[in-house]
């Protein structure tokens, strides 16, 4: 495992040769920090407790004072905001209805780019971009507000864009914060990895039944276990995306950190075949596929034959767990469902091809181009396809935006991946390719920028991204 973290620079300076006033602008920062953790203390739990008695003041005053506090420790530099993203990630939604869903990450996230805003602003330092493809970024930035502007329902869209583009701010922020301190990348990639494997226990228990759930799977004993995410291929999102990073930890782990390594391995891996999230399930082979996409053939067919071996005992300890799925894939109705929703999706397209309904639009709309697909009945706000929903929400613009973005990215981070690098440093670019690789790949069957998945995801991209200033972790 990597122990990387900040760099020790006082420490290396010495004593001696400390610069003078720095012991008390360090006794300084460390009053700084210790206010700022305990407002932030103060405010999750006034928020919480305000969330549990059903009053809104309360929960927003906590929220309030807890957000203040994450921007003034990340702004200050005290507190790495890609370590504080990680961590929020997979956690619960703090506020969930029939109509909303806030999940803790989105504030998190919110309050990281405020605080890297304020930081650059008093640093004025230029912006780090890395290996992010900034052009294709800024066409997808531009495709967004086009289609914002002439929208069916201007502020529905509006409010949509908004999210989107606070997580193209946070993917710029990250990449910048990421690729201004290499070092960061392994605490970060060690956060998700323990983070995932946590889920991947729990996602096991409330796929059995020993934690609730609310996705049964009809004719069995289990459950699809979603957790905090919502909804079973969220997590099976997340889960997919840090199974590179996983693997990639055992492969660099000696001697008992290897065996703990093996263990958060097969945590998440569990994790994920308990979401029953096909999609997910077949990202996995976007992965092996990126392996190739890289030049090392070999070692996707190495990879394929364990992933095969372990489908294989999955297959028989669960007493068919996989065959059932597969054959359920067949004449099932949510399969038919999705698939309506994706007609309705084209159709939208191609009602608005050039600059679509715009954001949000699918979900306000959907109900409208179901008389056009009379097999739909289960209305989604989304058609469970990325690409679908960007081509009927932005139309042919947002789309090719889009896609040039993924497609960008993908390349630059096969160059990462091919250029010669340390042995340390070489692994992690693999898996941050493969990681990539699977996230557009579940695309294909989810909608990966709601909050939660969303910021997960930006994280992965700016790790990817970022290694382009890197070094060995």
């Amino acid at each position: 495992m990597s122990t990387g973290g900040y760099a020790g620079g006082a420490a290396a300076l010495g004593a001696d040769r400390r610069p003078f006033g720095a012991g008390r602008a360090l006794a300084a920062d460390r009053r700084l920090a210790l206010l700022g953790v305990a407002v932030l203390g103060a405010g999750v739990v006034l928020a919480l407790g305000g969330a549990a008695s059903g009053s809104d003041v309360l929960a927003l005053a906590g929220g309030a004072l807890a957000g203040g506090a994450v921007v003034a420790l990340v702004a200050a530099g005290l507190v790495p905001g890609s370590i504080l993203l990680a961590l929020a990630a997979p956690l619960p939604a703090v506020y969930s209805s029939a109509d909303l869903r806030i999940a803790a990450a989105a504030p998190v996230g919110a309050a990281v780019a405020v605080a890297w805003a304020l930081r650059r602003a008093l640093d004025g330092e230029p912006l780090r971009w890395a290996a992010l493809p900034r052009r294709w970024l800024l066409a997808l930035v531009g495709a967004v507000l086009l289609a914002t502007v002439f929208a069916d329902d201007a502020l529905l869209s509006a409010r949509e864009t908004l999210n989107f583009l606070v997580l193209l701010a946070l993917l710029v922020a990250m990449t910048d914060e990421l690729a201004e301190r290499p070092s960061l990348a392994g605490p970060v990639v060690d956060a998700l990895v323990a983070s995932a494997a946590i889920c991947g226990v729990l996602a096991v228990l409330e796929a059995v039944g020993v934690i609730p759930g609310h996705f049964p799977r009809w004719g069995t004993p289990f459950h699809r276990a979603a957790l905090g995410f919502g909804q079973p291929n969220g997590l099976g999102l997340y889960l997919v995306m840090l199974i590179p990073f996983a693997v990639q930890r055992l492969a660099a782990a000696r001697g008992w950190l290897r065996v703990l390594a093996g263990a958060t391995l097969a945590a998440t891996a569990l994790g994920l075949v308990a979401t029953f999230s096909r999609a997910s399930w077949l990202a996995l082979l976007a992965g092996l596929a990126a392996l190739a996409f890289a030049g090392r053939v070999r070692l996707a067919l190495k990879a394929g034959v364990l992933l095969a071996l372990a489908a294989l005992a999955v297959e028989l300890l669960s007493g068919g767990m996989l065959s059932d799925t597969a054959s359920r894939t067949v004449g099932d109705w949510i399969v038919e469902q999705r698939a309506a929703l994706l007609l309705a999706g084209v159709r939208m397209f191609l009602a608005h091809p050039l600059l679509g309904l715009g954001p949000g639009g699918f979900a306000d709309q959907v109900e409208s181009y179901a008389a056009q697909v009379t097999s739909l009945w289960d209305y989604q706000p989304t058609p469970h396809d990325a690409y679908v929903q960007m081509a009927a929400e932005t139309g042919v613009v947002g789309l090719v935006a889009f896609v040039g973005f993924v497609c960008a990215g993908l390349l630059a981070l096969r160059r990462l991946a091919r250029a010669p690098a340390p042995q340390g440093e070489a692994s992690l670019r693999l898996a941050l390719l493969c990681s990539v690789a699977c996230l557009w790949a579940t695309s294909f069957g989810i909608w990966p920028f709601a909050h939660g998945t969303g910021e997960a995801a930006i994280l992965v991209l700016a790790l990817a991204f970022s290694r382009a200033a890197g070094e060995p972790t």
